[in-house]
């Protein structure tokens, strides 16, 4: 009765069956010889990381579990759950199935040699038997077939169409050597399954094994085990030297890639402060050399794939200005070697020319498009503000910066007109109503600009027929300064940020409702930095709630409509469904929507910058919406509501662009 659990617990094999003493030794020297290669491979790449500003990777480390947890949820989501990687059909499947393949063929052959030199040291640790050996060969068998198939539909779309990663003679070379691990590896077994003879469960918990092994049915014992030690060196050969090149390849990205993944902080909508003390400090605002990089930015340039994502995402690059991410990723990676190697490049002018570092929107689609959170858009500010102090910001967006200044706003109105929208119209003062419940906070182009202002009549109309108890504060409100961030000067930023934090405390403001999404980001994400956190709302949202609320009703919508979401609205702030709802049901969607959102152009400060007619962002987006066929675009943001307009204007066509909050005024008979 006991016999055939007594077969089952018996159930395995010699961890180097066939395999001879000297071999055995062999292996072993040359084991650590690969080991040692791939240590200086990755020493040697360490040295260039540690160019940069210091890390405190002790203290990331030994943090508590709380700060710890969200790196860690990151590592096990996108490095092991691949989460980032998927969505891109073909390519994404096959980087899948041979990372899937991979990681559990590298970690079943750790568990044998762990179980190897467990059972030298006393047989009672061999753990290699039983149904752990029986499952062990099933998911190494169906694994490494995966494996295969990813390799080779990875080698079928790099033949079939010129890669977007570009074609290295190290890259076929890694794709051979991962082809062959993984064809050998199953010579081996077949070959091992020949002369071992195993019958029943022994024989076919290794189903791929059992029928590779059919083809070399009729071989002699002696042939097969001589085949099989010839194979099995030559399998064991190509893994020495995949593992040696590992730090000399792209393939360094399976170190860097996790690296980058635990050690990055994500910072969507947000940029790291720098204060006087910093700057006196270093001598420096911003990056102005290789080494003026944090160590972890480093180490992110070598975690980069060339994968392209980033570049099939940059609104820039698709308008035809001169910026890729990738190539500024890269750019800087040489800079890097070449800055170690004792070469005098520099990173303003050599490396990174002025115009790439303007082009950006700042729209955040890099970022999130990266499958390992490397952020070309983290990059690229810190030049900006370096670029910013040298005074190399020009023309009608140094213009707006003074204005900022000067006035409050970029438009260069007085402050004393910020109300003037309101004519006509009850719109309460902070300083008339204390006791409001919501703040809404208007922003400049609400304030100042005249297409702007309608959107602003619209919502405080339905505002106050919902019976809101906001305020305004009027004059009293000056530019939250968020253009300024981005174009690069932060010591204007927190200028206006102390102003308007002083002016939000005085009043005891605690939730604040936004029409701008620019404005939102900045009092959610930069205002914290450097004092009080508030509830930041955008209109879509607040509007939305008092229609659930019964506080307002929302007509059934007459006319085609198709939405475009802003970049900071949806991609970083992730509102997207709210702007839907109150459009109601029947929407021509964009293939780019919601957080893969098109940018309008506007973001970044280029609101503020002369474009060159054949390379607005505008016009493509806005050829993008007149393809839904929809009578009207509708926007959440006032910089999209005026990119948008002249992008509908520059292709000829007569659809109506208004916001969010205009439809749904009108619907109700307040417009």
């Amino acid at each position: 009765m006991d016999e055939p659990a007594i077969q089952l617990t018996q159930l395995t094999r010699e961890t180097f069956g066939n395999i001879p003493p000297s071999s055995v030794v062999a292996f072993y020297v040359m084991a650590v010889a690969s080991v040692l290669v791939f240590c200086w491979g990755v020493w040697r790449r360490w040295k260039l990381w540690r160019q940069g500003r210091p890390v405190a990777i002790r203290e990331i480390l030994l943090g508590n579990f709380a700060r710890l947890k969200p790196r860690l949820g990151r590592l096990l989501k996108e490095g092991l759950g691949q989460k980032r990687v998927r969505g891109r059909g073909l390519a994404s499947w096959s980087h899948v199935m041979m990372f899937a393949g991979f990681m559990m063929l590298f970690l079943g052959t750790t568990l044998l040699e762990v179980d190897h030199l467990a059972a030298m040291v006393s047989e009672k640790l061999h753990f290699h038997h039983g149904w752990y050996y029986v499952i062990y060969e099933g998911a190494l068998d169906v694994f490494g077939l995966l494996f295969i198939v990813g390799i080779s539909l990875f080698v079928w779309r790099r033949m079939r169409r010129p890669s977007s990663v570009g074609h290295r003679a190290s890259d076929w070379t890694a794709l051979g050597l991962f082809l062959g691990i993984g064809v050998t590896g199953y010579l081996v077994e077949g070959l091992r399954i020949v002369w071992d003879q195993p019958e029943g469960l022994a024989l076919w918990c290794s189903p791929v094994g059992a029928v590779v092994a059919k083809l070399f049915g009729g071989m002699s014992e002696p042939t097969s085990r001589s085949a099989h030690l010839v194979v099995w060196w030559v399998h064991s050969l190509m893994v020495f030297g995949f593992f040696a090149m590992i730090p000399f390849t792209r393939l360094l990205h399976l170190i860097t890639g996790p690296a980058n993944l635990f050690f990055s902080t994500p910072s969507l909508g947000q940029l790291k402060p720098i204060s006087i003390e910093d700057v006196e400090e270093s001598g420096v605002v911003g990056v102005s050399e290789i080494a003026h990089l944090d160590q972890q930015q480093l180490l992110s340039l070598d975690a980069c794939m060339e994968c392209g994502r980033c570049d099939d995402a940059c609104p820039a690059l698709a308008s035809g200005k001169p910026l890729s991410p990738k190539a500024v990723v890269q750019d800087l990676k040489s800079l890097m070697e070449a800055t170690a190697n004792g070469e005098s490049l520099a990173l303003h002018g050599d490396t990174i020319q002025a115009e790439t570092v303007w082009s950006c929107t700042s729209c955040n689609a890099c970022v999130t498009a990266c499958p390992v959170r490397v952020d070309p858009l983290g990059l690229l500010f810190e030049l900006r503000r370096n670029l910013a102090a040298e005074g190399a910001l020009a023309g009608s967006a140094a213009n707006s910066m003074r204005q900022m200044q000067t006035k409050g706003n970029p438009w260069g109105f007085p402050q004393a007109e910020r109300l003037a929208w309101a004519d006509g119209l009850d719109v309460p003062l902070a300083s008339d109503n204390p006791d409001f419940e919501i703040l809404w906070w208007v922003g400049c182009a609400g304030s100042f600009d005249r297409r702007a202002q309608k959107v602003t009549r619209a919502i405080a109309k339905l505002l106050l027929k919902a019976g809101v108890n906001f305020a305004v504060l009027g004059p009293n409100e000056c530019c939250t300064g968020d253009s300024a961030r981005r174009l690069g000067d932060e010591f204007l930023f927190q200028e206006l940020a102390e102003k308007n934090h002083a002016t939000l405390k005085q009043h005891g403001v605690r939730k604040i409702l936004t029409q701008c999404p620019h404005c939102m980001n900045s009092l959610t994400h930069d205002y914290p930095q450097f004092g009080d956190k508030f509830e930041v709302v955008h209109h879509t949202e607040f509007l939305q709630q008092l229609i659930d609320d019964g506080k307002l009703d929302a007509p059934e919508r007459t006319g085609s409509v198709t939405y475009h979401d802003p970049c900071y609205l949806a991609r970083v702030n992730g509102v997207h469904q709210a702007p839907r709802d109150l459009l109601g049901d029947g929407i021509s969607e964009m293939e780019r929507r919601r957080e893969k959102t098109f940018c309008c152009g506007a973001g970044g400060g280029r609101m503020w910058m002369e474009e060159e007619a054949d390379q607005r962002v505008s016009v493509l987006r806005a050829k993008e919406a007149i393809e839904t066929g929809a009578e009207t675009v509708a926007v959440g943001c006032p910089f999209c509501l005026t990119m948008m307009t002249d992008g509908v204007k520059s292709c000829g066509s007569g659809v109506k662009v208004e916001d969010v909050a205009e439809n749904l005024a009108t619907r109700l008979g307040l417009c």
